[in-house]
Parts: structure tokens; sequence; C-alpha cells
């Protein structure tokens, strides 16, 4: 997932959308946190990190944006290391696109969200959106994933 997260900062391109209906691997989100703060916020980000993953796939694929493909143990163990091993094994799980992401808490208030979607015939990107956002609690996070979800399913609307 780190290979791909920094491909997508490296190169920005213009979001393409993906066709309605395709197969999307949805990986678990990364997570950040260099705000410095004192307390040990590990569990309600986890959560948080979660709700988020689960209120994405769900809501592509209800809508019949996409249909979720998951993540087998062979794509987890790939994911954060080798980028045609997590090809392979997107296509072997019968993927056509790979949605992954990361939440950075940069201060007390300050988060950003890296998005992208990439084509699993190639890893070439084909949707990107960095965003941040304000406040550190569930309606916060929620809000965001909203906004996120939103960006997701416009541009599936637009390859229509």
């Amino acid at each position: 997932m780190l290979v791909l997260l920094a491909a997508v900062l490296v190169h920005p391109v213009p979001a393409r959308a993906s066709e309605a209906g395709k197969a999307l691997l949805a990986l678990p989100f990364g997570y950040l946190d260099t705000s410095g703060e004192a307390s040990d916020q590990k569990e309600a980000h986890a959560d948080r990190l979660k709700a988020m993953s689960t209120r994405l796939t769900d809501r592509l694929q209800a809508g019949g944006f996409y249909r979720i493909v998951p993540a087998t143990p062979g794509i987890i163990a790939c994911a954060g290391n080798d980028q045609d091993c997590l090809l392979g094994e997107a296509r072997k799980a019968g993927a056509d696109f790979i949605l992954t992401g990361a939440v950075h808490k940069t201060s007390t208030l300050i988060s950003a969200i890296w998005v992208g979607v990439f084509d699993a015939k190639d890893g070439k990107r084909i949707f990107f959106r960095q965003i941040s956002f304000r406040g550190d609690t569930n309606e916060a996070w929620q809000h965001a994933t909203d906004f996120v979800l939103g960006q997701l399913q416009e541009e599936a609307r637009q390859a229509r």
C-alpha cells in the first residue's frame, strides 16, 4: 500500500471514473498520527478507520457503483511491500480496480485523507483525492468519509 500511496503523491493525474459494476478490491486504509498528543487514541482511531472503510465499501456496492472483492490473505501479505504481488493477487481475486488510502492526523484538530483507485491490470492510477478535515470525532470522520464517497460516486456516474 505504501508503494501505491507514494505513486499517488508523486504523479498527480486527473481522475477517471471506473465502470459501474466492476469489481473493486478495497485494501485496508493506513493510519499515521504525527499530532504529538499525549493521550493514546489508537483504539478510537482504529475503530474510526474501520468504520470509514466499511461505510465506503458498503455504500459503493449498495449504490451499484462497484462489486466489492474481499481482500484475501495473499493480498494482505503482499499489499505493503510489492506492487507486482499486489496486482497479481488482485487479478487472481477477480478485481478490476484497487481502492487504497490513508489517514494522517497532523494535529489535534487536522487530519488528511489520501484516496486512490488503481487499475488492477497495470497499476495505473485512475482516481485520486487528497482532502483535509477538521475534528477528531466520529462525526468528523463520518463527514469526511461521506465527502470521499461522494467523490468516488461522482466519478463512477461520469463513466456511465
